[in-house]
């Protein structure tokens, strides 16, 4: 009886261990912790790696419907080297939505207010998609504020129409939407941008459905960068308005930006076909003190696809400041 009971507790356990693993990834990672600044008019969350006293500093900013957790499994193999802060951008993560008065320099300026706030000197910035349109914009904007710019799959080169991509008619968010419930949990659809209906349908979906989701779509990911962009999925607030939109999407006009950074800088681009390779390495050439990889094998997410090939690359270029 003893020898049922015992396998029937080892079977319970092993039954919710998913489960108890999956909800173990709303905590901070061990040796994080997190905080808020006021800056640039709002409260800007962050996430603190394990801290490294004395080392330089690093900011992290991620992409459209990210969160500053995203970053996790990079920072913590640069954490011994490296101070590092990761950021909820406005709207994203447990940051402060957007107003009803932010533009398209609003998330620039975060950074830069988040920066000065914390009275640092020389930070690396590092930023993916439109976090490194936004940390691009910083370099060439305030080219005093950073030690160095990395940039993680940024657009390059002019938009068409002069447009960041999805700023049309029909990607702007409508009046109104009618959400239906999902029928395949493992194939949720996840949108930047939409009604408010639909984006906080989105925060409504179930955390373990956003994950199966997440392991579907990102079959490369590590484990842990799945349960992270689950978690700021439902976290994600928008802009529920077009003028939020806007704003957001006003961040990514990068234009002329490269040419004016004066800080070392490096951009990693995703895996792409001899004829965009050399357009991106084209685009890359005005960079004063800079350099393009392509990382072979990855998409856009390229810390996630090719995690250990990123960081031999950053390393490579940290080890030159």
């Amino acid at each position: 009886m003893n020898r049922i009971n015992k396998f029937a507790k080892l079977f319970a356990f092993l039954v919710l261990l998913p489960s108890m693993v999956l909800y173990a990834q709303y905590k901070i990672p061990a040796g994080f912790t997190d905080g808020y600044v006021y800056a640039n008019g709002i409260r800007i969350h962050y996430y603190h790696a394990l801290p490294a006293l004395g080392k330089p500093v690093m900011v992290m900013v991620h992409g459209v419907t990210d969160n500053g957790l995203c970053w996790t499994t990079l920072a913590e193999k640069l954490q011994g080297s490296y101070d590092i802060y990761m950021l909820d951008a406005r709207g994203h993560g447990l940051s402060d939505p957007f107003t009803a008065v932010d533009n398209g320099e609003t998330l620039v300026k975060d950074v830069v207010a988040f920066v000065q706030a914390m009275k640092w000197e020389k930070p690396i910035l590092m930023g993916h998609s439109m976090g490194a349109a936004t940390v691009m914009r910083v370099g060439a904007e305030y080219p005093d504020l950073p030690k160095a710019v990395i940039m993680l799959d940024p657009m390059l080169g002019r938009f068409p129409g002069g447009r960041p991509p999805g700023d049309s008619a029909r990607n702007r968010p409508p009046a109104s939407t009618q959400v239906r419930p999902s029928t395949a949990p493992d194939r949720l659809s996840v949108n930047m941008v939409g009604s408010p209906e639909t984006l906080v349908a989105q925060n409504n979906y179930r955390f373990e459905d956003l994950v199966a989701t997440g392991r579907r779509q990102f079959p490369k990911w590590d484990s842990v960068d799945v349960y992270y962009w689950a978690l700021s999925k439902k976290q994600y607030h928008g802009p529920y308005t077009n003028e939020a939109w806007q704003a957001m999407s006003g961040t990514m006009r990068t234009e002329n930006a490269l040419a004016k950074i004066q800080a070392p800088a490096i951009i990693l681009k995703a895996d792409a076909s001899p004829e965009v390779r050399k357009t991106n390495e084209e685009a890359a050439r005005v960079l004063q003190k800079g350099k393009l990889v392509h990382i072979d094998g990855a998409g856009h997410n390229l810390h996630h696809d090719q995690l250990a090939r990123t960081i031999e690359v950053l390393k490579g270029f940290l080890s030159t400041l």
